[in-house]
């Protein structure tokens, strides 16, 4: 439920920040000198909306819109699946996938219904320049969560940091709990204990 509120949350923000950048028809709003602006992209061929995606790729395409659609619903799918799938305590990674979910379907939004995506925040990050949106943010916010959920936080990640002490600490506490004189399955194998033998 809690996901589901955010899910909606996110996307609201969104589409209110699109609708309010575009009706007002901001332009060159300075928030970090030469690096963010609020600017609605000009584009008279497009409506000024970005038909491709990021960085305009594919925008003069006619495919591009539909495919984009397409794939997008595809995506949606296939992480809603996921992230019924996974576990309750995976809350890092779940919140990961909301994030994502979110942004690609403000995205979606636009150009299913406006055949073009609603850009009016531009960066300059010096080998780079671009237009995005909340929805282009929240979904980069979302791909950088689920990596380092991956790496880092989630409780099998790959570098996740305390974790031999975890199963150690696991292991320990398993064997403390069998009754006394028995042992945990190869907790002494290879530690010299003695292993009985049957005698013929």
């Amino acid at each position: 439920m809690v996901y589901a509120i955010l899910f909606f949350v996110l996307v609201f923000a969104d589409q209110l920040t699109k609708a309010i950048a575009y009706a007002t028809d901001v332009s060159h709003l300075v928030i970090i000198p030469g690096i963010l602006e609020i600017d609605k992209m000009s584009n008279p061929a497009t409506g000024d909306l970005n038909t491709g995606m990021s960085f305009g790729i594919a925008g003069d395409e006619e495919w591009a819109i539909p495919v984009f659609i397409a794939v997008t619903c595809v995506a949606l799918v296939i992480f809603f699946i996921a992230l019924a799938k996974l576990p309750a305590r995976k809350r890092f990674l779940r919140l990961s996938i909301v994030f994502i979910m979110a942004g690609a379907a403000g995205n979606l939004i636009d150009r299913a219904v406006l055949q073009g995506v609603r850009d009016f925040i531009y960066m300059n990050l010096g080998f780079t320049a671009f237009w995005n949106n909340v929805a282009d943010l929240v979904i980069t916010a979302g791909a950088v969560m689920f990596i380092l959920a991956l790496l880092f936080i989630d409780d099998d990640a790959l570098f996740r940091f305390g974790k031999k002490k975890e199963e150690k600490k696991a292991l320990e506490e398993a064997a403390a709990s069998l009754p006394e004189g028995e042992s945990a399955v190869g907790s002494d194998v290879g530690e010299g204990a003695d292993v009985p033998v049957k005698r013929e």
